[in-house]
């Protein structure tokens, strides 16, 4: 979805999602952003681009250095669901179509209710499709702007489960079938390259056996993977630890997935980190 009428800026903060009327469907459709608030602004091209070559001459920079502002939204394709069946339609019946939106939801980054200052740790629980509103804060933090506040350290543990028939593919691939996971895995390797903030990815694969190919001589080096549910020694070392010189008082948690999940890893939660768990804890269930 991309905004080209220049008439307004759209705002928004990292987790929000959006409300979208479309002509003719009486109830407005909900999707998760899963873009960040810098991708919404105009990014103009230079007026002379150029670039450095290694034999010192000077070429053009390439037109993509220059991008129109855009939404991305996270829209299952749902035939019964009026609206994300209608911006599933082929592109030439959308495209230049006037939509109104609403943006909404208060499961955002930075968090409220506390002193962002305080903040040294940061943990995002995922559960499936819970990965979208915590794709946007993780790309949103990834970037490079002054203005926003980001912790030291942060733990992502992500659940998921990986598509039927997934044996039979090469482990990149079988990866590659994980909702978001290459983006992800792309934050850590900027982080990696400019030691601004120290990540760590935890994939917790429910339908894999622990003998899978993933977890020998298959599985990546940049993150972990489990053939197991997360666990509270799992959470326990996220959220500080003697092991790892976090303190738990210093943590915020964010977790989004299904309700049954949601309710236990928050439960959890709230006997590890201390004095005010209850502000330092923020979730969306996803039904």
């Amino acid at each position: 979805m991309k905004d080209n009428s220049h008439q307004q800026a759209f705002n928004f903060l990292p987790g929000q999602w959006l409300d979208v009327h479309i002509p003719a469907i009486a109830q407005a459709g909900g999707f998760t952003i899963t873009s960040t608030p810098a991708d919404a602004k105009e990014l103009p091209i230079p007026e002379n681009p150029v670039d450095l070559l290694s034999e010192g001459e000077l070429a053009p920079l390439p037109e993509s250095q220059g991008r129109v502002p855009y939404v991305e939204l996270a829209v299952q394709n749902s035939p019964g669901n009026p609206s994300a069946a209608w911006l599933w339609r082929p592109n030439e019946e959308i495209i230049g179509k006037e939509l109104n939106i609403r943006v909404g939801g208060s499961f955002v980054w930075p968090p409220t209710g506390i002193n962002i200052s305080d903040v040294k740790n940061a943990v995002f629980v995922a559960g499936g499709v819970g990965i979208n509103p915590l794709i946007s804060i993780l790309s949103h933090l990834n970037n490079n702007q002054p203005q926003t506040p980001t912790p030291s350290t942060i733990h992502i543990l992500y659940t998921s489960r990986l598509p039927h028939g997934h044996e039979t593919l090469p482990a990149d691939e079988v990866l590659d079938q994980v909702l978001f996971l290459r983006r992800l895995r792309q934050i850590l390797l900027s982080q990696e390259t400019s030691h601004r903030l120290q990540i760590s990815l935890d994939l917790f694969l429910t339908n894999v056996a622990p003998s899978s190919d993933l977890l020998t001589s298959g599985s990546p080096s940049d993150i972990t993977i489990h053939s197991s549910r997360i666990s509270d020694s799992d959470l326990r070392f996220a959220v500080g630890s003697k092991e790892n010189g976090l303190d738990p008082c210093e943590t915020v948690c964010y977790v989004c997935g299904p309700p049954a999940m949601t309710d236990s890893i928050v439960e959890r939660l709230q006997g590890m980190l201390g004095e005010d768990a209850e502000k330092r804890i923020f979730f969306e269930k996803w039904w």
